[in-house]
């Protein structure tokens, strides 16, 4: 690797690109570029998708939405510009999120505050969208979250996953450099993909990987992978989490290497009255890992505010 060149993208990828996965749903509507999704009958709850591209699936069929929606409520969602079935171009910037969350609600004729809910980087988005539109947001839930890129550098990767010792944690290393100087593909993405995959739980054993093809070493990188590059320029709101005035939850799991414990301890301390509960045997998805004492979790602070 010698100096640093223009990174080379492709978008919408996901559509063909993951061919071991269940395919992609169907849209409520896709207008202007952006596709927007609507799935039950009971009170509605939007949930922020992951605004980078280290996604299996829309965030409207994946786990997370698989629990909520067993609460009985209606989940909204949407993709991304330039991921799934979203051809907008994208940004990838936070204000683009937010931006998209709001389009969402008022193409489905939702006015007034709606819970929102987020995991991980889509958390980061789910928070930030409580803080600048505030009016839109009845009750947060953030699911092994943070408050911004300098709180995942202070506690979280490579040494929240790994030892020194570990040729793992020199490969995140070596090639975190990589993506950012420019030198990647969508086989190294993957790879990547895979290395914190299965790293971020707790039985790692059942970390499905991402399968690798014949090909992908000539392949780019998917294009959502620019919001990286904003991540970078230091994004937070570790500053502003008094800011947040809707009733908050934070899900975390115990042995979550990319939102260590310390992160949600912060989100607590900042964000006024807000409450923490940790799962003693998760890592990054206590969805996945623990379903049934999450479901209870979330239906009892959707319920009744607890």
């Amino acid at each position: 690797m010698s100096g640093r060149r223009r990174q080379r993208y492709i978008a919408n990828f996901e559509l063909d690109g993951w061919p071991h996965q269940q395919p992609p749903a169907e849209p409520h509507s896709v207008a202007d570029g952006l596709a927007v999704y609507t799935v039950g009958d009971g009170p509605p709850l939007l949930l922020l998708p992951y605004p980078h591209a280290h996604t299996r699936t829309p965030m409207i069929q994946g786990e997370l939405a698989e629990a909520l929606f067993s609460l009985g409520r209606t989940l909204i969602s949407f993709d991304p510009p330039g991921a799934y079935r979203s051809r907008r171009p994208p940004r990838a910037d936070m204000a683009e999120m937010l931006g998209c969350a709001g389009e969402t609600l008022v193409r489905l004729g939702i006015s007034g505050p709606v819970d929102v809910a987020g995991h991980s980087m889509g958390g980061l988005c789910a928070l930030a969208m409580a803080i600048e539109s505030p009016q839109l947001v009845e009750r947060l839930l953030l699911v092994g979250s943070f408050s911004g890129f300098p709180a995942v550098m202070r506690w979280g990767m490579p040494g929240s996953c790994f030892s020194p010792a570990s040729a793992d944690y020199w490969r995140l290393i070596f090639w975190g450099l990589r993506m950012a100087a420019g030198w990647s593909n969508m086989a190294l993405h993957k790879r990547l993909q895979n290395l914190m995959g299965r790293v971020s739980l707790v039985d790692r054993q059942a970390y499905q990987p991402v399968r690798i093809l014949p090909g992908d070493a000539r392949l780019p990188i998917p294009i959502r992978m620019k919001w990286n590059q904003g991540m970078r320029q230091r994004l937070s709101y570790h500053r502003r989490l008094h800011e947040v005035s809707a009733p908050t939850l934070i899900l975390a799991g115990r042995h979550d290497p990319q939102s260590p414990p310390p992160c949600a301890h912060e989100l607590e301390a900042g964000i006024p009255g807000a409450r923490l509960i940790f799962f003693q045997r998760s890592g990054h998805s206590p969805f996945a890992e623990e379903p049934a004492l999450f479901r209870q979790a979330a239906a009892a602070f959707f319920n009744d505010g607890s």
